[in-house]
């Protein structure tokens, strides 16, 4: 009997956890975005680039018109990237790939019914915020994602993404909220990524930022004038 109780009690908690999961990305669902952007990126081996320019994503679609350091667009549609420099006139494109959603966070949207959270406790961040740790794990990959929450506005402020081997490949940072639509919006995110020649840093600030408004799908294919050298990444 205390064996049927202690079954009933846990799928009741493994039911909670799921709702509380759903609260969480429900609270951050991001259609469209259109903002002004600045990106520093810092790479192993590589000097440190300032990127600025405009975003506009939709879903699976995403538009970056860089306008500095120089002029570039960058288009990702149903998977597939390309990368315009108008000046020399060369396109690079890469099929297959895995596509960026609408915010680093969003990316949960496509594959949520796969997860399984396997604990959650309390714990602090910053100056004392109180906040939920949630260890999640990835039932397809086994990849285990470590999720802080802030408990009162339940919005995420950490991420981090091991593999099945415990090795961590990305740390994501979440900060600088706006409360914009009735929606949690960070304006700055951190992204720390594992590369093949070390690590990537990027930073990205979010500035006149427009949530779940139209976007017209045809910006998201590319205008390419003829004498145009396309190249595969």
């Amino acid at each position: 009997m205390k064996h049927v109780v202690y079954v009933i009690c846990l799928l009741f908690s493994i039911q909670s956890f799921a709702d509380e999961l759903d609260s969480i990305i429900n609270n951050f669902a991001v259609e469209s975005i259109d903002a002004t952007i600045v990106q520093v990126i810092a790479e192993t081996g590589k000097p440190t680039v300032r990127y600025e320019g405009r975003y506009r994503a939709y879903k699976q679609n995403l538009r970056i018109d860089y306008s500095k350091p120089f002029s570039q667009i960058v288009i990702v549609k149903e998977g597939k990237l390309q990368w315009y420099y108008p000046e020399s006139k060369e396109l690079w494109v890469m099929q297959n790939m895995s596509a960026p959603v609408t915010h680093p966070f969003a990316q949960f949207f496509a594959f949520k019914d796969r997860i399984v959270i396997k604990s959650k406790e309390n714990t602090y961040y910053g100056f004392f915020n109180k906040a939920h740790r949630y260890m999640l794990i990835d039932t397809t990959t086994g990849t285990q994602i470590e999720l802080i929450v802030d408990t009162h506005n339940k919005y995420p402020v950490k991420k981090i993404t091991r593999t099945a081997q415990n090795i961590e490949i990305m740390r994501e940072l979440y900060e600088d909220y706006m409360y914009l639509n009735n929606l949690w919006f960070p304006t700055t995110v951190e992204v720390i990524a594992r590369t093949h020649s070390g690590t990537s840093r990027n930073v990205t600030r979010y500035y006149n930022v427009h949530l779940n408004v139209t976007i017209q799908p045809d910006i998201f294919t590319m205008q390419i004038p003829k004498g145009v050298t396309v190249k595969h990444m």
